[in-house]
């Protein structure tokens, strides 16, 4: 297991106060550092989840700090769970204190969100400039389709199990497709939605390219 320092701390984002975890791997001085995003709450989604778990570890492994945090209404954190437009706002305050804070390359910031949570990476990344790389898991069909006509600048990984209940193949590549350079996408065989078997290569898929563009 990787020597991390954890500090569990509330961040204030002018309308919700998140609990949140940073890990900060103890080799690497002011590392990158990349914002974990969960799924929806409503269907029980933590900072906790299990495919974050396998993301974070192999992330600090490679001497990269990752922030996770739970939305409003999720464990400590203040709120209520709502549609998704208060968690946009309070998850683009967490990217803004994130780079700011000086125990971490506030330059080097990348995002990746699982299932819901990508939709609040994406959209993070196409609202700031601040993320530098992002990777979006499993993201919701009704909300992926939404940036094919927009510019999402960054690299971005997007990846989505061939067995997924919400998005066919053919709709994934099609959306794929249409969305901005650069970009690329990994269809994992025989995964659905929840990734059981397969948390591993999500996240050593992650990792490998947060490495490569972050």
């Amino acid at each position: 297991m990787t020597d991390a320092t954890k500090e569990l701390t509330t961040l204030s984002t002018g309308i919700s106060k998140l609990e949140s975890l940073l890990e900060i791997p103890n080799q690497v001085k002011r590392p990158p550092c990349v914002i974990l995003c969960h799924p929806h709450p409503r269907y029980g989604g933590n900072m906790f989840d299990a495919v974050l778990n396998q993301i974070s570890t192999y992330l600090l492994s490679s001497g990269i700090a990752t922030l996770r945090f739970n939305q409003r209404g999720v464990g400590m954190s203040s709120g209520e769970s709502g549609d998704g437009t208060n968690e946009l706002i309070d998850t683009e305050s967490v990217v803004e204190l994130t780079s700011s804070n000086p125990k971490i390359d506030g330059s080097r910031l990348g995002i990746i969100g699982y299932s819901f949570g990508a939709w609040m990476a994406l959209e993070s990344a196409f609202r700031t400039n601040l993320i530098k790389s992002l990777v979006s898991i499993a993201c919701p069909q009704n909300k992926f389709a939404q940036y094919g006509t927009v510019q999402i600048t960054q690299p971005k990984l997007l990846i989505l199990g061939d067995r997924d209940h919400d998005f066919t193949l053919g709709q994934f590549k099609f959306l794929a497709n249409r969305m901005s350079e650069p970009k690329k996408t990994e269809v994992i065989t025989g995964a659905d939605h929840f990734f059981r078997e397969h948390s591993d290569l999500v996240g050593d898929l992650s990792c490998e390219f947060i490495k490569e563009t972050l």
